[in-house]
């Protein structure tokens, strides 16, 4: 059964109240979507360049924690049909690369929700091909809780890359995340790339926020 009718089967019994106004029937409910302020740019993190389609603010930021800490994947969609909605063309026939959570997440979770959504991404932006070329090697600490030069200290060595099976055919690689703040993650995902032969690297997230200052 199509994925969009098991959702709409599920809200019809189980009635969801909408992220943003609260009302049943939808996570996230279409004349929420049609009013959320997307302000999709270009930005440089660590010397690489990337998209953010949103500010990090009170809906974004809640919809981010429902589906990280909550378990509200059916968020993911919607977010999904947000951003490819605003896709950069210069992204076009990409190879999306997912930046794995850390395992201590990953088990707490049961998921990877990064991988969900450049799964969703994938769906919906024609010629786009989702590739978990990263894998987490070592646990850290919370990023949020931490200043620039810690969060590059605690992300130090904290991605391995797994190739087999995958073959570079020129296509953009972008990697894809949830929020961007210092670009620590990103900047470590980027490196763990190159050290293996894949490079330049580019990115996309959902939101961005201001980092701490170290």
């Amino acid at each position: 059964m199509h994925a969009l009718r098991v959702n709409q089967l599920l809200n019809l019994f189980l009635p969801t109240p909408c992220i943003g106004c609260q009302k049943p029937g939808s996570p996230f409910c279409s004349a929420c979507q049609s009013i959320f302020e997307i302000n999709p740019r270009a930005i440089q993190k660590s010397e690489i360049e990337g998209f953010a389609f949103c500010d990090y603010g009170l809906l974004s930021g809640a919809i981010i924690n429902a589906i990280k800490e909550t378990g509200q994947t059916s968020l993911i969609g919607p977010l999904a049909n947000l951003m490819a909605k605003q896709w950069p063309a210069e992204f076009a026939d990409s190879t999306l690369v997912p930046i794995p959570s850390s395992p201590a997440n990953y088990k707490r979770r049961g998921y990877q929700h990064t991988l969900k959504l450049a799964n969703a991404l994938e769906k919906r932006i024609p010629g786009s091909k989702t590739v978990s070329l990263l894998r987490s090697s070592s646990d850290r600490l919370d990023q949020s809780k931490l200043g620039l030069a810690e969060r590059l200290g605690n992300l130090e060595g904290a991605f391995e890359v797994d190739l087999r099976g995958f073959v570079n055919q020129g296509r953009p690689i972008v990697l894809i995340d949830d929020v961007v703040t210092s670009g620590a993650t990103i900047s470590a995902a980027s490196s763990a790339l190159a050290q293996a032969g894949i490079s330049p690297v580019s990115f996309c997230v959902f939101a961005q926020t201001r980092a701490k200052s170290a």
